[in-house]
């Protein structure tokens, strides 16, 4: 459960449990608010001492909202090092607690809420205890304590020595240079570096590996990505890049490598992961790129294993659909916002977003599970493919994306549109993303493989043909369209609006209405919306 300050009321978002809503129900003044991002409850100030008994919650729980709400604990002291607290006094019981709900992650999984803390006590003897934590964690502790009124003595570790004089062949933009800066006067040797896509988060990473000068590794959880690193490193420094692969296995001091790949080795235990460990264990910066991942149990236990002295996640959205935003953390560090994408746009590195809405009225939904009806209202619909065709049609002469979710459906609309159609098993796809980029081909469809990464600097209009409302899957999209390229002053993106009239929960409408929510909250220019769309003509 997160907790908020929002005025003078108290949010309280969590996922859906019918036993903490009932909870809540209970404490005077909740109100349930329908917001179509994220439904959230909020009780006033006045109730706060209610809802943490009503609720079971703890200290650590107001952390990091509602920190001026925090009790002292009063005649405790504490000694904390890279990823681990010892505390000393009496009455540890609520200290401990509260530990263990800074640490807490609670996420859907099936029908179910599962709980699970990322620390755990490793001694408690008498007015003693020991506290073990993932390393990224240790300025939230360390920050929860000072709150708390619990004086702290920091056993800082000393940053590795530089062995390497490597040499960069850029001039960084003025924000990356400041985050270089920041990074090493200040000593942040653990961050999420959170920057829009296109404010060159490769570039920036680059700039770090060159100034900190050890051995590096940048993980990749995709092979083009990781081709893609090795060409810009190689580039940026003049030297070659390691890699590791499922077919290549070469270290160097700065190595790209692929998560599947590290992974695979860590768990067979064999000849090459002697190798690799070894390898791991004089790695002192780590980055893992689109550090939003870093919520998938593979790519966390692989930057676990790593665990160097600097390690920095990369990503435009530090946010997750599952609630495991505490996994980014825990590998790599609380956030810190780079540059906002406000003055990204007023320097002219990134463009502004301009969303077409086309609506597309059903009559009849087919089936009632959302399964159903995605795959027979959206994925086999071939009247809605024949819109869709019509819609790329009307930007006839830009470069266009049309991205959907599964195979199925791209080629449905490969046939109608004579587009050329990519997917994660496509053997030629490098070569048909190089003539989209060289003029080639100017239409591409492509599932997910194009969500993130892949450098399109001319793509000009995405359309999104396949539904949905991750918010970070879209922003993420949203920016193959945002790079700066002559001759282009915006992205454009074309939504559909599927909509039953007939039907009182539509689901494909709350998943429209939820993207649509999302448009406005990035001040996208949303050029149609619901309530100017004269009855919605389009339909079938």
């Amino acid at each position: 459960m997160k907790l908020s300050k929002l005025n003078k009321l108290i949010t309280l978002e969590f996922k859906y449990d019918p036993a903490v809503v009932s909870a809540v129900k209970d404490i005077p003044g909740a109100r349930f608010k329908r917001d179509p991002l994220e439904p959230y409850w909020t009780i006033p100030v006045r109730s706060l001492d209610i809802a943490i008994k009503e609720l079971s919650l703890t200290p650590g729980d107001l952390y990091p909202d509602l920190t001026e709400y925090i009790p002292p604990f009063k005649d405790i002291t504490a000694e904390i090092k890279p990823d681990r607290v010892k505390i000393q006094g009496n009455s540890l019981d609520l200290l401990i607690k509260s530990l263990n709900s800074l640490c807490k992650v609670e996420y859907p999984f099936q029908n179910m809420i599962i709980t699970k803390v990322l620390g755990k006590l490793i001694y408690h003897k008498n007015n003693i205890a020991v506290y073990k934590f993932p390393p990224g964690l240790k300025q939230r502790v360390a920050d929860f304590l000072h709150k708390a009124g619990i004086p702290l003595k920091d056993h800082f570790q000393a940053p590795p020595p530089q062995k390497y004089d490597f040499k960069i062949n850029i001039q960084g933009r003025p924000y990356q240079e400041k985050a270089v800066e920041d990074i090493v006067n200040k000593k942040i040797s653990r961050a999420t570096l959170v920057m829009a896509t296109g404010a060159g988060k490769t570039v920036l990473s680059a700039m770090i590996t060159a100034r900190l000068g050890v051995n590096t590794i940048f993980y990749t959880y995709s092979s083009d990505l990781l081709e893609q690193t090795v060409a810009a490193y190689e580039k940026l420094f003049g030297c070659r890049i390691g890699q590791i692969s499922s077919n290549k296995f070469d270290i160097q001091p700065i190595t790209a490598a692929m998560v599947q790949t590290v992974y695979s080795c860590m768990t067979r235990q064999d000849e090459m992961w002697e190798l690799l460990s070894g390898y791991l264990d004089e790695v002192d910066l780590m980055f893992i790129d689109e550090g939003h991942m870093l919520g998938a149990d593979t790519i966390y236990a692989v930057a676990q294993q790593t665990n160097p002295y600097y390690s920095y996640a990369l990503t435009a959205t530090p946010f997750r659909e599952d609630n495991k935003e505490l996994y980014i953390e825990a590998a790599a560090g609380m956030n810190l916002e780079i540059i906002s994408e406000e003055e990204l746009i007023k320097s002219g590195y990134i463009l502004p977003v301009k969303v077409k809405v086309v609506p597309v009225q059903h009559n009849k939904y087919k089936g009632r599970r959302y399964t159903t009806i995605y795959r027979n209202q959206i994925v086999k619909n071939s009247q809605r493919h024949e819109i869709i065709c019509q819609t790329a049609n009307r930007y006839k002469g830009r470069k266009i994306l049309i991205l959907v979710k599964e195979v199925s459906h791209g080629e449905a609309l490969a046939r109608i549109t004579g587009a050329t159609f990519i997917h994660g098993a496509s053997k030629n796809r490098k070569d048909i993303i190089q003539s989209f980029i060289d003029g080639g081909i100017n239409i591409l469809i492509a599932t997910s493989i194009l969500k993130q990464g892949i450098d399109l600097p001319d793509a000009e209009v995405l359309i999104l043909a396949h539904g949905g409302s991750s918010q970070a899957e879209l922003l993420q999209k949203i920016g193959r369209v945002r790079r700066p390229y002559p001759g282009k002053s915006f992205g454009i993106v074309v939504d559909f609006l599927d909509y039953c009239p007939n039907v009182s929960k539509d689901m494909l409408k709350s998943q429209f209405n939820r993207r649509l929510a999302l448009y406005k909250k990035y001040n996208f220019e949303v050029l149609d919306t619901p309530e100017n769309i004269p009855n919605c003509r389009t339909r079938y």
